[in-house]
């Protein structure tokens, strides 16, 4: 295969990007999401409370090349997005011409949301890989006369992976359908089987989950039904506002105004052009309903990422086919790069604006979340060693909640003198309850049972959280004879404060054999 000159760079640039983005993702610290699935593929399964678990079984062949690090868990995320760059490059080229694909590729690696989902192993790095991938198979199936054309089985199939890895993905199908139905030009293909086969295929993808759900009473229906939609739920009218103010952040605020004008006047050529239809269908329903959700739900960032692989389509289409004067569109480029270039850096690691002297506090700093969690897990050992003496029968480990769980369970030493009665066993436990809140209320727990008994009964657990209540949740109240406070710790980085973990001491576990 030969390749010109922009493709080459193209490739050298994206052999370059992963390299760094394998350093970054090494220094930085894992957060507790990411530690949850490497806990998650000890319990292998395609689906679960949250939905698919493919991110979970790529982290889990990541780490069997570096371990269990931050590196491990990360290693293929810099490759899924590389792999991501070259395909939209390729979409771009065939949609808009070769000229405006490199700028494509170019905005959707400059943004501070690619490089975090590149440097990160998130639900939205695998699914956003797909679902690009299922775009091309889209466009390749318009563009064939074929009635029984493969691309629309396979696309069927790449979407229905990238729902397996989160559920933003699905806007693929969506965004198919409205471009099929919408357009005069394409909506004969609707008479052909291949869409059809799309949506068959997509719906065999989508078994796993509904499988899971069927067996486990809905509960991941309910998690995502309450996410969305929120029980007893006030309107938010603020919440559209805020949710703009982070997807500025997220963009750089001159490519997302630019964005948002080469979005309308994808809209505006709907009739017209064949590029316009095809952003204006995968870029549009997303936001609309983002912003629609986020009255009721609050504003959440990540609503973005369905849209974002279109948004990237949109600007170089519009600037080629909408700006005449040729100073002004050169200005308007270099006013989108130069922003993101230092913005990225900034999202990716705040600390640098620490260093030049901003007081920023961590309190509002979204990198919070995977900071200092080592220093933290450090002085959870040493209280662990320390109490597991006094602790006759044995110690077990109890966190509030999934994410505290899973960071400990992925910092902690192996060594611990600590119960674990099988290697299924998560080393640390979340509190036992009648409703499933994580996979954690699926996997082996301190509330199971074996030949009517439970293997914790009347043992001494520790129980870590980072809630504000100085006391003990009333369902682990319930279940040990005595729960007293132990100790808490604040965790600081550069002098400013991070979280404050309470530890308790329960005693005396008594298992609730009727539940």
């Amino acid at each position: 295969m030969e390749y010109n000159f922009t493709q080459r760079l193209l490739i050298q640039s994206l052999a370059v990007l992963t390299v760094l983005r394998w350093i970054m993702a090494g220094l930085l610290e894992i957060s507790p999401a990411e530690a949850q699935l490497l806990e998650t593929i000890r319990h292998p399964a395609v689906a679960g409370i949250g939905g698919g678990n493919i991110p979970a079984w790529f982290a889990g062949a990541g780490s069997v090349f570096w371990g269990e690090t931050a590196l491990g868990v990360r290693f293929l995320a810099p490759l899924l997005m590389a792999a991501a760059s070259w395909m939209l490059y390729r979409l771009a080229r065939s949609l808009t011409g070769e000229k405006t694909a490199g700028w494509t590729v170019a905005l959707f690696n400059l943004t501070p949301m690619a490089n975090l989902a590149a440097v990160q192993m998130r639900p939205e790095t695998a699914g956003v890989f797909f679902l690009i991938a299922g775009m091309v198979a889209v466009w390749r199936g318009l563009r064939r006369a074929s009635a029984w054309d493969g691309h629309w089985p396979l696309a069927g199939l790449l979407f229905g992976a990238g729902f397996l890895c989160w559920y933003g993905a699905a806007w693929g199908i969506f965004g198919t359908m409205i471009l099929l139905t919408g357009s005069r030009r394409w909506r004969g293909l609707l008479r052909r089987p291949g869409p059809w086969l799309m949506l068959v295929d997509f719906a065999l993808m989508l078994w796993p989950v509904y499988d899971w759900n069927r067996r486990n009473a809905w509960s991941g229906f309910y998690e995502w039904r309450d996410a969305l939609l929120p029980p007893d739920a006030a309107l938010h009218f603020s919440a559209p506002f805020a949710l703009t103010g982070q997807w500025l952040a997220l963009l750089s605020p001159v490519i997302f105004a630019a964005m948002a004008w080469a979005v309308w006047k994808s809209v505006q050529g709907w009739r017209v052009s064949d590029g316009a239809r095809f952003i204006a269908a995968f870029s549009v329903p997303p936001l609309v309903a983002a912003i629609g959700f986020s009255l009721c739900a609050g504003a959440r960032a990540s609503w973005l990422a369905p849209a974002l692989p279109a948004l990237c389509l949109a600007l170089p289409w519009a600037w080629e086919n909408h700006i005449v004067h040729l100073p002004f569109k050169n200005h308007l480029q270099w006013l989108c790069v130069l922003p993101a270039l230092i913005l990225t850096p900034l999202t990716l690691d705040t600390d640098l604006l620490r260093h030049a002297g901003v007081p920023l506090s961590y309190s509002r700093d979204r990198s919070r979340d995977w900071r200092g969690w080592i220093p933290a897990c450090r002085e959870a050992t040493a209280i662990i060693r320390e109490t597991a003496p006094q602790a006759p029968g044995g110690l077990f480990l109890i966190a509030s909640d999934e994410n505290l769980a899973s960071i400990l369970n992925f910092h902690l030493p192996a060594d611990l003198p600590v119960m674990r009665p099988t290697v299924r066993h998560p080393l640390v436990q979340i509190p036992a309850g009648p409703v499933p809140e994580s996979d954690y209320h699926f996997w082996p727990g301190y509330s199971s049972t074996s030949a009517g008994r439970s293997a914790y009964q009347d043992r001494t657990a520790l129980y870590f959280t980072t809630s504000d209540r100085m006391e003990a949740p009333a369902r682990l109240l319930e279940s040990f004879q005595e729960v007293r406070p132990l100790t808490l710790f604040d965790t600081m980085q550069r002098g400013l404060p991070l979280r404050r973990i309470k530890v308790f001491v329960c005693r005396g576990y008594q298992p609730d054999f009727n539940d």
